[in-house]
């Protein structure tokens, strides 16, 4: 077996992507030798010359191996991407599991075992420096194809609202939904497609307006089943949503298409308000923004444009040299 420099230990398949499959992918490109899984090898932890990332690690036989790990000389660089100390108990699986706190204290003591963190947002960031000074702050990135990738969308006059995502974002939609309603209700012309998790039937439309696409077997399938006209991104004013990336946003630039999304963190960190999308601040913005997006295939167009020029920042490319800085250096 080829020595590994860089083995990437994932949470789970899905999630996995963007924190560990696609830096390693970008570094293998860049000559490192790297490997990842959701499995833990014999032969990366036999060699202690092997960089570790784990991803979340926290469960307690993997708390175990991290800590062993740790022990034999390891270099390790734990990862996470949410503010797990604050799930909101509207998504309840979450809530309960991370709300435990043997669980809370396998994440505190695996932190503290690392050479380094790394995170996706400066709340975050700031949150773990408590437990690890060395915190490396590595916005989330999309990969390089995406930017050239055509999304296959509707082309009969029926306008596409979409929206991405998994189960923390319950109290999002309950949020929001009841506006997103109304602007499908007075526009019979428009339909909704949710992909990963089913918040349809928190909209209330008819089912011949509103798709649902189950997560694909990759996140790069997912990418290529994006086909809407307008993102839409929701998001509660909450403490767990401050630690949460626009990595919807960014996916949706990086395919040309402009996003509606609320004016909290992290979209108003990212979206360009009236440039690359619309920024809601007030219930009524919803409609008023969704509409003048409906209407106008122009504005879709050159909002869309722009939002591809603004996501061109967050290729893995551009940004993989932050990985190197935090896990070699």
């Amino acid at each position: 077996m080829t020595d590994i420099e860089v083995f990437g230990w994932q949470a789970d398949q899905a999630g996995g992507y963007y924190r560990i499959q696609l830096p390693l992918q970008e570094l293998a490109a860049r000559g490192h030798t790297t490997a990842s899984s959701v499995f833990m090898p014999d032969f990366v932890r036999d060699d202690v010359n092997t960089i570790v990332i784990g991803q979340r690690i926290c469960h307690p036989h993997a708390t175990r191996l991290w800590q062993d790990l740790a022990a034999e000389g390891h270099k390790l660089v734990f990862e996470i991407d949410d503010d797990l100390w604050n799930i909101d108990p509207s998504s309840p699986r979450d809530h309960k599991f991370f709300g435990d706190e043997e669980i809370r204290a396998n994440l505190r003591r695996n932190i503290e075992v690392a050479a380094a963190v790394t995170v996706t947002t400066e709340p975050l960031a700031d949150r773990l420096r408590q437990w690890n000074p060395n915190v490396h702050l590595i916005p989330n990135a999309v990969p390089d194809w995406l930017l050239a990738h055509q999304p296959r969308q509707r082309d009969d006059g029926t306008i596409t609202l979409g929206w991405g995502g998994g189960a923390t974002h319950r109290m999002d939609w309950e949020r929001h939904g009841g506006q997103i309603h109304r602007f499908l209700d007075s526009h019979p012309q428009a339909e909704i497609h949710c992909l990963g998790v089913n918040y349809v039937g928190m909209v209330g439309v008819p089912q011949e307006r509103a798709r649902f696409t189950p997560w694909v077997a990759n996140v790069e399938e997912y990418l290529r089943t994006i086909d809407y006209h307008v993102g839409i991104a929701p998001l509660r004013e909450h403490i767990f949503n401050q630690s949460k990336s626009a990595l919807k946003a960014i996916e949706c630039g990086a395919l040309g298409i402009p996003v509606v999304a609320s004016a909290v963190r992290p979209y108003q960190d990212y979206v360009q308000d009236g440039i690359t999308g619309y920024l809601v601040r007030h219930d009524d913005e919803w409609g008023h923004f969704l509409s003048a997006l409906a209407h106008d295939h122009a504005m879709r167009v050159g909002m869309g444009e722009a939002a591809r020029v603004r996501a061109a920042q967050q290729t893995i490319s551009c940004l993989v040299p932050l990985w190197e800085k935090a896990i070699f250096g």
